[in-house]
């Protein structure tokens, strides 16, 4: 992986979790700390991420300045609210849901029926706390190794935790999804459990705005042609149209 790459995955991390940490990067990235350091102070000085002693942390939702090597890459704010709102309107009363870590999906809080009685798992830690604030719903964290810099649950606890629910409906997010028709997610743990949920899910709905689409990052956790329905923006272009048409795939536009 080149610097542009190893800079591309690290600002999609921030962008997604609004912070990281050196140390949690380089074992990730196969990099050492001083590398992981230098990229830090590289995009410091491109967008609004501001370093902290051990890691950095994105001041604003928005980036300032845009580079060519991300550009399709910036958060659509506007997209993602209607998209997560499409998808809260997916949610039935009685229903055992899982919500993901997605910055997509961790906006679905916003738009559920205050009335709703359902079941949310998630292994996200602020998808569990908004969970709380609806009186009907019940919450189940799910335990495992927290990650500093997703503040997700992972690895095999989570993974042996989540297949002994049975579930309604899946709602997840990726990072990239390439012209293979692959899902992808810059990180490694992560991208291991979402592949774990295709199994316990009777349906998993991807919400990705349309940059997402003919992108890649690391880590392929499943295909187009897995999930039940794509929840996107009416900006895809038609190779992404084309694409969600290759792997019969069901698309709903916000």
């Amino acid at each position: 992986m080149n610097k542009n790459e190893r800079c591309l995955a690290i600002l999609d991390l921030i962008q997604r979790y609004r912070r990281v940490d050196v140390k949690d990067l380089a074992r990730q990235f196969g990099a050492s700390e001083m590398t992981i350091r230098r990229d830090l102070n590289f995009l410091a000085q491109q967008y609004n991420i501001t370093r902290t002693h051990g890691g950095a942390l994105m001041v604003n939702q928005t980036v300032v300045r845009m580079t060519s090597f991300d550009e399709k890459r910036i958060s659509n704010k506007a997209s993602k609210e209607r998209i997560a709102a499409m998808a809260a309107s997916l949610i039935r009363g009685g229903q055992r849901i899982f919500i993901d870590a997605g910055s997509t999906t961790r906006i679905m809080l916003n738009y559920l029926d205050k009335g709703l009685r359902a079941v949310i798992v998630t292994n996200h830690l602020k998808v569990a706390e908004e969970a709380l604030q609806y009186d009907n719903v019940s919450v189940i964290m799910l335990g495992g190794e927290m990650i500093r810099i997703t503040n997700c649950s992972s690895g095999p606890v989570a993974e042996e935790q989540i297949r002994k629910y049975q579930l309604d409906t899946a709602f997840i997010g990726a990072a990239a999804i390439g012209t293979d028709g692959r899902l992808y997610d810059g990180y490694s743990p992560e991208a291991r459990f979402k592949s774990s949920l295709f199994s316990v899910a009777k349906r998993v709905y991807l919400l990705a705005d349309s940059t997402k689409f003919n992108t890649y990052d690391l880590n392929g956790f499943a295909s187009l042609s897995q999930v039940d329905g794509v929840i996107t923006d009416q900006d895809l272009d038609e190779e992404g149209n084309n694409l969600l048409k290759k792997y019969n795939t069901r698309v709903i536009f916000a």
